[in-house]
């Protein structure tokens, strides 16, 4: 009786997965990655890790200053420091936090989790350790799902807004260093997001939702290569493209379903 209940159940569980699988809904794999630095050169990956971190830092400086910003900030920031961290784990470029990367990752996780003033400046205080630290086995990373989707989808309208107001003329020269920060940035956001389909409800979803992801990585690696030329017109030009393919995204993705976007920084 145990053997056949055993064995009713291992048929049971494959049919199950089976046709999960058939339904496109679990075994169905994201398009592989290309190399990191096709979209997020090793410099803004390592550069951009820090800024967060120190306004990260900056946010729990102070109990009134969390109060003010940081129930709202802390979560994304540190899912965008999840999937920058991984980013530096699977660089195959020199990226001097490389090694750091696993313990980052943990930490980040850590700090997006942190409820109350206390909670995240200690968990914060572990990220900086964290980040500080060496000899982490980046072997076992790989692009998966480890950040919160909703979280990071509300800091892309805050980096593509600040990208978009850097590259105006006045601002583009002297923004040089931020705007190439944050369109790699977006990059990452976007390979890191596309191994979560939670969005997706069905099948034909979960295929436009990696499409997406796709063209929001390799729009955004547009802008980086235009800012690191200095060109302008073609910077302007690539921010509508990925505009535009954001713009697309949420036509089937509403709001409701990734996470509603803050409006201002």
């Amino acid at each position: 009786m145990k053997s056949t209940t055993r064995w009713g159940w291992m048929v049971g569980l494959t049919l199950a997965v089976a046709g999960l699988s058939v339904a496109g809904l679990v075994l169905a794999a994201p398009p592989a990655a290309p190399k990191v630095s096709s979209f997020a050169p090793a410099k803004d990956v390592a550069g951009e890790i820090e800024k967060y971190v120190a306004r990260l830092e900056e946010v729990v400086s102070s109990e009134a200053e969390y109060k003010d910003r940081g129930e709202t900030q802390v979560p994304k920031d540190a899912n965008t420091v999840v999937l920058l961290a991984l980013a530096a784990g699977l660089h195959d470029e020199d990226v001097p936090c490389k090694s750091a990367a696993p313990a980052m990752l943990k930490a980040a996780r850590e700090v997006a989790k942190a409820k109350g003033f206390e909670a995240a400046k200690t968990a914060v205080a572990g990220l900086r350790k964290a980040a500080e630290s060496s000899g982490g086995d980046v072997s076992q990373l790989k692009w998966e799902k480890v950040a919160d989707l909703p979280e990071t989808m509300k800091a892309v309208p805050l980096v593509n807004n600040r990208l978009k107001r850097n590259i105006r003329e006045k601002q583009f020269k002297k923004k040089a260093k931020d705007n190439s920060g944050d369109s790699a940035t977006l990059a990452v956001i976007a390979q890191g997001s596309m191994a979560d389909t939670s969005a997706a409800k069905t099948p034909e979803q979960e295929k436009q939702w990696y499409k997406f992801c796709e063209e929001m990585r390799e729009n955004a690696a547009a802008v980086n290569k235009a800012v690191r030329k200095a060109d302008l017109a073609a910077t302007t030009k690539a921010v509508e493209v990925l505009t535009k393919s954001c713009d697309n995204c949420h036509e089937v993705f509403s709001p409701t379903a990734i996470g509603k976007a803050d409006k201002a920084e």
